[in-house]
């Protein structure tokens, strides 16, 4: 299973490539030699068969976000058929980090983008992990921000060309991105189309401190 940082199929912008790249944050061991990933976040890129994926028949369109885009958010949901197939998807992802762990799909819902919609930057609180289907999009949109990337530009503003301050995968309908529930993004605008998101949560979390 690819992680991001390390699947070539994935196209970076904003970032010039070098070394240096990671998903959060590369530990400089000298510039001749390859950095360790130290603090890098696990995210997945798979394909998925949309055809598998049937939501509620009743779920409603109305606005909502800062960018008042329409969503089926609170009113939508899988099939049970489709619930169970995404989830195996996921836990074909996740479930090296959970082993013997179960987990749930809570939330789910539909997003519908015009060329002009776009959506401010957030996470998804309370979750372990989210996801975002791209069902009918023309390209994806999604960018994901480094939590690092205040202190990067603030303490090393003379390697921001270097670090990854943002990752902004290059996504075609058909496949789903698994990324954990805490990593901050937003979605520009100039694409236009529809795409799936979700939550996960562990149904029984760890005890202990």
């Amino acid at each position: 299973m690819l992680s991001s940082y390390s699947d070539p199929r994935l196209v970076y912008k904003h970032t010039r490539p070098s070394a240096l790249q990671g998903v959060f944050f590369y530990c400089i061991i000298s510039s001749m030699k390859q950095p360790i990933p130290i603090f890098s976040a696990p995210f997945f890129i798979e394909p998925i068969d949309l055809d598998k994926i049937k939501m509620a028949d009743d779920a409603d369109y109305h606005e909502s976000y800062l960018s008042h885009i329409p969503t089926t958010m609170g009113t939508d949901s899988f099939t049970e058929e489709s619930y169970h197939y995404v989830h195996g998807v996921i836990e074909d992802c996740i479930g090296q980090f959970l082993p013997d762990r179960p987990f749930y799909i809570g939330q789910v819902w539909r997003n519908k983008y015009t060329k002009t919609d776009w959506q401010d930057p957030h996470i998804h609180s309370g979750a372990q992990w989210s996801f975002i289907i791209y069902e009918s999009v023309e390209h994806s949109r999604t960018v994901f921000m480094n939590p690092a990337r205040k202190v990067i530009m603030n303490q090393w503003g003379m390697y921001v060309d270097s670090l990854m301050t943002d990752f902004f995968p290059q996504i075609e309908p058909g496949h789903i991105c698994i990324f954990p529930a805490w990593v901050e993004h937003f979605v520009t605008s100039g694409g236009e189309g529809v795409s799936i998101a979700g939550n996960c949560y562990l149904q029984q979390p760890p005890e202990g401190p």
